[in-house]
């Protein structure tokens, strides 16, 4: 066989296994797409700020009918249903969310992911974080409209911007570990961590090990331990029981996170605001300590 028959041959082998390969003409993950291009440069937004102010009064009709709801009363759901549409006509924007949430789980009425879609897009229309949330999560999933990554991406992306942390928290995990972009999924965590996201206290704890900085890895997990998640507080107590990273073995800390953890066991909502007080965390033998002020670790004088 000569040299031009070998080359048809390999050339039709290779366009036979790119036809016959399953992975030809998939979409593509959220985590392998550029990002949108109408993203602007990274900012820090609270959800707060864009939350529209709510009437007093249908404020006060919206706290009665969750009141009602939470008698979990399931003949009367058809009814809630309807009282949670005529706040959200109204401009509640908290009852339009309660109403898309309730029609995706086929409470008061048939399963309809298309109304929840609706519900979610007046929401987003409105600016509103959660709405670009949901939406987002709908589109990644196929609910109520078609499969579509590259709009949940552009959801997902537009809820961080306007401030949702669910959002923030997500964007921070693909772009750490999927994408290996420390620098932006750093700052998404970070972000989230402002509005209180524990989960997102303890992804920065846990790339504090990953980039060899024991003393942030224990700052941010002991601010994970704080907001009452029991894996932070568990590891806190190994790290000092064992003497894991470098640390002395400190019994009288590690009973302390320990004690927690049981209680944690017992009452999973539970919070420690004060135990960076109650138990600061020691000094690093050969990193010191980290402050947060500089993100640098510190050897005193």
């Amino acid at each position: 066989m000569d040299v031009l028959k070998v080359l048809k041959v390999i050339g039709v082998s290779l366009f036979l296994a790119a036809c016959s390969d399953p992975s030809q003409g998939q979409p593509k993950k959220m985590s392998q797409l550029a990002p949108p291009e109408n993203q602007a440069e990274f900012s820090c937004v609270r959800e707060v700020d864009n939350l529209p102010p709510i009437d007093p009064e249908l404020e006060t009709r919206y706290q009665e009918v969750r009141a009602q709801e939470k008698q979990n009363n399931q003949t009367d759901w058809e009814n809630l249903n309807n009282q949670y549409q005529y706040l959200a006509e109204q401009g509640h924007w908290k009852a339009a969310s309660r109403l898309a949430y309730r029609h995706i789980k086929g409470l008061g009425g048939p399963r309809s992911y298309s109304k929840a879609f609706q519900w979610y897009q007046h929401l987003a229309d409105q600016n509103i974080p959660q709405g670009y949330y949901n939406l987002a999560a709908m589109a990644e999933k196929g609910l109520g409209v078609d499969q579509d990554n590259e709009k949940a991406w552009a959801y997902l992306h537009r809820a961080a911007q306007t401030g949702s942390p669910h959002a923030q928290y997500r964007l921070g995990e693909i772009y750490l570990y999927p994408r290996n972009d420390d620098r932006m999924g750093e700052l998404y965590h970070r972000c989230a961590l402002s509005q209180g996201h524990a989960a997102s206290a303890r992804a920065l704890g846990h790339l504090g090990l990953v980039q060899d900085n024991f003393p942030k890895a224990m700052h941010f997990t002991q601010i994970a331990a704080s907001m009452g998640l029991r894996k932070s507080m568990l590891k806190l107590n190994a790290v000092f029981e064992i003497g894991q990273y470098g640390y002395d073995k400190n019994m009288m800390l590690a009973q302390y996170y320990e004690r927690n953890y049981l209680l944690l066991a017992e009452n999973e909502s539970l919070t420690f605001p004060d135990l960076a007080k109650q138990s600061p965390l020691p000094l690093h033998p050969t990193m010191g300590l980290y402050n947060p002020e500089t993100d640098q670790n510190e050897m005193p004088e």
